[in-house]
């Protein structure tokens, strides 16, 4: 080739293309540390689906609260409201009970009051004059007032309370005047008691005339005891609240009493009268046959 040809100028060498972040990061990493960071990546993934996941239930569980506070404070009202009322009432029923104790204590001392002073009679007397003439006088009870009364009951109390003048007593006295005091107080203490017995004894009497009064309501009058004083009640042979009754017969349970005796046989004393009852169950007594031939 001829120096006067001129040669092509060189050409370049393309410049090297940058490699990208991950392709750097990756360059001279082996296998296993790229599995490694996959595998980072992966935990990283799940886990933000678990914190999402659970933000999500924190949030439902929130919002769950909420209803069941709002639920809890309308039954808390509600419950205020009925314990409310229920105080209301009693509150009310307590005032009525108290107005209805007033009002009977009222009345009660009013029926008191008209007993203690009672009104004027309502029937007049009938006086003939000289002449013949009925003259009608209306009768007046002497109606004391309550200065009568307080005298009266100061009267009574110091005929009742003794007085005690000991002035100018010596020891000898003073000792005479205490023994008669305590045969005083023996005395009084002697008929406290007697007034105690007879009122506990009246009180029986009065149970036992109640009872009496009952049981004839009940069942019905006893004509044997009735007729005579002495005679005994009627002996229940069971109990009316037994659930089963006992069904034998008198006689059957007058026969599981008999049996053997264990001690000598006496000689029967033969009766002098015979019982034979009427129709209306009252006992007859007649004589025996032997005894009116006595006779």
């Amino acid at each position: 080739m001829s120096s006067d040809e001129e040669s092509p100028p060189p050409k370049k060498a393309p410049a090297p293309k940058k490699k990208t972040t991950s392709a750097i990061k990756s360059d001279g990493l082996d296998e296993a540390s790229v599995e490694l960071l996959e595998a980072n990546k992966r935990d990283r993934d799940r886990m933000e689906e678990e914190i999402q996941e659970l933000r999500a239930r924190a949030e439902k569980r929130k919002k769950q609260r909420d209803i069941e506070e709002k639920r809890m404070a309308a039954e808390r009202a509600a419950e205020d409201e009925r314990r409310k009322a229920v105080e209301e009432e009693k509150r009310k029923k307590k005032e009525e009970d108290e107005q209805n104790t007033i009002k009977e204590r009222a009345r009660k001392l009013a029926e008191f009051e008209k007993l203690k002073n009672p009104g004027k009679p309502n029937f007049v007397i009938s006086k003939k004059n000289e002449d013949g003439s009925e003259v009608e006088e209306e009768v007046k009870e002497s109606k004391k007032s309550k200065e009568q009364l307080d005298a009266e009951k100061k009267a009574i109390l110091s005929q009742r309370i003794m007085k005690l003048d000991i002035a100018g007593f010596d020891s000898g006295k003073l000792t005479e005047k205490a023994k008669e005091l305590l045969k005083m107080i023996y005395k009084l203490e002697g008929e406290k008691y007697d007034l105690e017995k007879r009122f506990k004894t009246q009180q029986s009497d009065l149970m036992e005339l109640a009872e009496k009064a009952r049981q004839a309501n009940k069942v019905g009058v006893d004509i044997i005891q009735t007729k005579f004083a002495g005679a005994p009640a009627k002996i229940e042979m069971f109990s009316k609240y037994e659930r089963q009754k006992d069904k034998r017969e008198y006689g059957e349970r007058k026969d599981r009493f008999a049996g053997p005796q264990f001690v000598p046989p006496v000689d029967k004393i033969k009766p002098t009268k015979f019982i034979q009852w009427d129709e209306e169950g009252m006992p007859l007594y007649s004589q025996s046959q032997a005894e009116q031939a006595a006779q």
